[in-house]
């Protein structure tokens, strides 16, 4: 048994969004088998029964909180720096000292996400990062529609996160992201990297305790409502986008033939773009909701039309397991091992998007089927059983070669 240290950027509970489930399951999967430390980085303040949640869970948990302006200081000193801002967000000397009066007790030091990577890069002990998505590929693709400062900041900031990713790559001992794509899009041509692999997200296990019949619309949706339901981390700019994109090109042409169709956005932290959404006719948003769930079982469809984002979308995966009808765009599906029409719907123009959902909206047998089969898949293939070994081997390999 191994002691391991996971360096944690943000703290990873509760379990809103796909970055906290994939990195709580993980670390958790890790403590099966060795003794699991967390280091948390996280602005103030962080409520006490995080902390206590997580204490319950890992050997000992360490957290590093600054008010938000300190982590906005530190990236001043990244604008004449060739390293991505996203390595001095996080930077802390308070950090740099705690590592180094502990870091000889670890036997593998295990980095969440590139933010966390330049903590360990300086030392010899055995390293392992989780980059999560391709950072680089996600904002060299949101800059195209980027607004203000941003559409300045993402070119730069991808070019240097894509430098800097490739460098971990070879400086570290294995590496691990969530779909192929991403992973092709770091490597460029250096593929077949043995030291990079792919560990798609799960499907929380609450999930797939359930039943069909508790999941079905008909018993959480008893008014027979035509209800349409996103999910996210509504401050994330290809989430917000999403929607945006949705209530103004395609949900128009769905109530133009279904107007009592309602749809709801649900996700913690929404921005005033995605809060104005709510003034329009049939749009609700829920800003931070205890059981996004929810809302989830009474839909008659979930969509996800994503028209940016690198990674494994875990809204996809989730309303699969929950045995929904899923309408997404091929961005939105890439990296999961589904075909189309048998597990999920794509379609990538808001006549196609909007034909789909009329359809499902009005064939009980299609939106059945299609949501019968999505579960099936996930319980196949995206449960955290199936995905354990694919972690852990790696982390086995790299400690039996000290």
């Amino acid at each position: 048994m191994a002691r391991i240290l996971v360096l944690c950027s943000r703290t990873p509970y509760p379990l809103t969004g796909g970055a906290k489930l994939r990195l709580f399951n993980t670390a958790k999967i890790l403590a099966t088998e060795h003794t699991v430390d967390l280091l948390i980085v996280d602005e103030s303040p962080i409520k006490q029964y995080r902390i206590d949640t997580l204490s319950r869970v890992f050997n000992d948990v360490t957290i590093f909180s600054y008010p938000s302006h300190r982590f906005h200081l530190n990236t001043v000193l990244g604008l004449v720096s060739r390293k991505p801002l996203q390595t001095f967000y996080y930077s802390f000397n308070a950090i740099d000292e705690w590592l180094d009066n502990h870091v000889g007790r670890y036997d593998l030091l295990y980095c969440n996400h590139v933010r966390t990577t330049e903590y360990a890069r300086r030392y010899e002990t055995p390293k392992i990062v989780d980059f999560v998505d391709a950072i680089s590929r996600n904002y060299a693709e949101s800059s195209t529609g980027a607004s203000g400062l941003w559409r300045v900041i993402y070119p730069i900031e991808s070019s240097r996160l894509l430098r800097y990713e490739r460098e971990v790559v070879r400086d570290f001992d294995h590496s691990f992201i969530i779909t192929e794509a991403d992973k092709q899009y770091i490597e460029g041509d250096n593929a077949g990297l043995p030291s990079f692999s792919v560990v798609p997200n799960g499907v929380r296990n609450e999930i797939l305790e359930q039943t069909p019949s508790e999941t079905g619309e008909q018993d959480n949706n008893p008014d027979n409502r035509e209800l349409l339901v996103f999910l996210g981390k509504m401050d994330y700019f290809p989430n917000e986008d999403a929607v945006t994109y949705f209530v103004n090109e395609i949900f128009p042409l769905v109530r133009r033939h279904h107007p009592e169709a309602e749809f709801v956005i649900v996700g913690t932290q929404p921005t005033k773009k995605v809060r104005q959404l709510a003034e329009r006719p049939g749009v609700q948003v829920t800003g931070f909701v205890e059981d996004p769930f929810e809302y989830l079982t009474k839909a008659r469809v979930v969509v996800a039309p994503m028209r940016f984002s690198a990674g494994l979308q875990n809204k996809v995966l989730e309303s699969m397991g929950l045995g929904k009808a899923v309408v997404t765009t091929s961005l939105g599906a890439e990296g999961i091992d589904i075909e189309e029409d048998e597990h999920l719907k794509i379609a990538d123009t808001p006549e196609s998007f909007a034909e789909v959902i009329r359809t499902l909206l009005v064939r009980d047998e299609l939106r059945e089927r299609l949501g019968t089969q999505a579960r099936q898949r996930i319980e196949e293939t995206y449960s955290w059983s199936e995905i354990e070994p694919l972690l852990l081997d790696p982390i086995d390999a790299v400690l039996n070669q000290q």
